[in-house]
């Protein structure tokens, strides 16, 4: 059930009627019995495992804070995150691991196991087990208070609008909200609208528009120089209305509720270095890895060469948290070079400034070379892809941008307006504008975005993560 599908909106339009007419007292019973049935609708039989690791998160920090000593504590720490990754472990980097991994230094690889090793993943796996491990963290270290109610984990964890592909949230930043009383529709709900229409309009007239661009040079068969660098150039584009997309129409669903949740873009391709691009990109990923990871590691407190092999161990673990394969490990490598390479510069020459137009320019073509790694199903796939634009010919280029104006007008538009995507802008044009323009925005929008889908959507990309 994908928030741009008709279903969807008919569920939503469902859960919020029952839900303003539901006593406060009731409405978190609301929330995970409609959470679990949106989760179960991709594959019941998963629907399990959400509340196993809830239960597992839950319990596991009632029994850490029955310990007084603290390696006893730090102990059963581990013992915890231990049961929370078991899973992940299992379901996502199994076959990874003894077939690709351990298959590299011994002749065994699939011929003992084959594809027996790998399993369907389930819905939100790695969202949800770093979701849980954030409370069970922030809990040990006294950041936040126990939460002794199973049903407020269960509800933390099953908010439907982040459960598949987050914001990864802190318990700080939903838990107190769902024991307040929701208010009734109010200047949130067109403020929520708004901003669910603007991911709305992101995924069907952007991402999904370009999509087909970008899989034809992606897979097999000869390409033209020009073909490639459309794909190359529109999968930046793609990625980021997808999944910014995904995370505008979760944010407006939780105003919806009266519910707010973090932002997690911030126009990450105007960003100034690698460094910067990850402070805009995946924001709540971004701070979950240097919070719960490179600090834990030692961060920079024991001289740059330490420092600068956490930045490495941090990116390649975020790469390899993005999906099994060499692919993504190789373009997490790629993002902590960059990111340690930025710092020995900043130390280097650190009066040395480049002008922003170039260091933007520098910075979006570093990353968009990297993202053909996160792309691409194979190595061979990434380098064929690499190199296309250098070994393939073509067609004449007003030939080229003749046959393909609509994705060029697209991405022309994308790359034109990414400066000015914000949601603090959103909110300011809904409270300065009369309501009735800003609904006749939104349906025109919402109108045009189903024209170009042709009431269809693809699957969003974060749900295979």
């Amino acid at each position: 059930m994908l928030f741009s599908d008709p279903i969807f909106l008919l569920f939503f339009a469902l859960y919020l009627s029952v839900h303003l007419l539901t006593p406060p007292q009731y409405r978190l019973h609301l929330l995970i019995f409609g959470s679990t049935a949106f989760y179960a609708w991709w594959k019941p039989e998963y629907a399990w495992l959400p509340y196993l690791l809830s239960t597992i998160g839950w319990g596991g920090v009632l029994w850490i804070e029955q310990a007084k000593a603290s390696s006893v504590r730090k102990w059963r720490l581990f013992v915890v995150l231990a049961a929370l990754f078991t899973p992940l472990a299992v379901f996502k980097y199994l076959h990874f691991l003894v077939c690709d991994v351990a298959g590299a230094f011994t002749a065994a690889r699939t011929q003992l196991f084959g594809d027996e090793l790998r399993f369907a993943l389930p819905l939100g796996i790695s969202f949800i087990t770093f979701t849980l491990t954030a409370y069970v963290v922030n809990v040990y270290r006294g950041q936040f208070p126990i939460e002794r109610r199973l049903i407020a984990i269960l509800g933390y964890v099953l908010f439907f609008p982040h459960l598949i592909a987050g914001p990864i949230l802190r318990p700080h930043e939903l838990l107190p909200q769902l024991s307040k009383a929701s208010k009734a529709l109010d200047a949130s709900f067109t403020l929520g609208s708004s901003l669910f229409v603007l991911g709305l309009a992101k995924k069907l007239i952007f991402a999904d528009a370009i999509a087909p661009y970008v899989d034809l040079a992606y897979a097999r068969g000869a390409h033209g120089a020009y073909d490639y660098l459309l794909a190359i150039y529109g999968f930046s584009m793609q990625i980021y209305c997808d999944f910014s997309g995904y995370t505008d129409m979760a944010v407006g669903l939780a105003y919806l509720l009266r519910i707010r949740l973090p932002r997690n873009f911030s126009s990450p391709y105007t960003s100034n270095s690698i460094i910067e691009f990850w402070r805009r990109w995946h924001i709540t990923l971004s701070h979950w890895l240097r919070d719960y990871l490179y600090i834990a590691l030692g961060g920079n407190r024991q001289g740059a060469s330490r420092q600068f092999a956490n930045l490495m161990i941090t990116m390649l673990i975020g790469g390899l948290w993005h999906g099994a394969n060499w692919t993504f490990v190789i373009w997490g490598g790629l993002h902590g070079v960059g990111i340690t390479l930025n710092h020995l510069f900043n130390r280097a020459w650190p009066n040395t400034k480049l002008p922003a137009c170039l260091r933007i320019l520098i910075t979006f073509h570093l990353v968009t070379i990297a993202w053909i790694y996160f792309r691409a199903p194979t190595l061979t796939s990434a380098h064929e892809v690499i190199a296309g634009p250098f070994t393939s010919s073509s067609t004449g280029f007003w030939a080229f941008v003749s046959e393909h104006a609509y994705p060029l007008v697209l991405l022309l538009a994308f790359l034109t307006a990414h400066r000015f995507d914000d949601h603090a802008r959103v909110r300011l044009a809904v409270r300065r504008a009369q309501k009735p323009v800003v609904w006749a925005i939104l349906l025109t929008v919402s109108a045009l975005a189903i024209a170009v889908s042709h009431g269809s959507s693809a699957k969003f990309i974060y749900f295979d993560f």
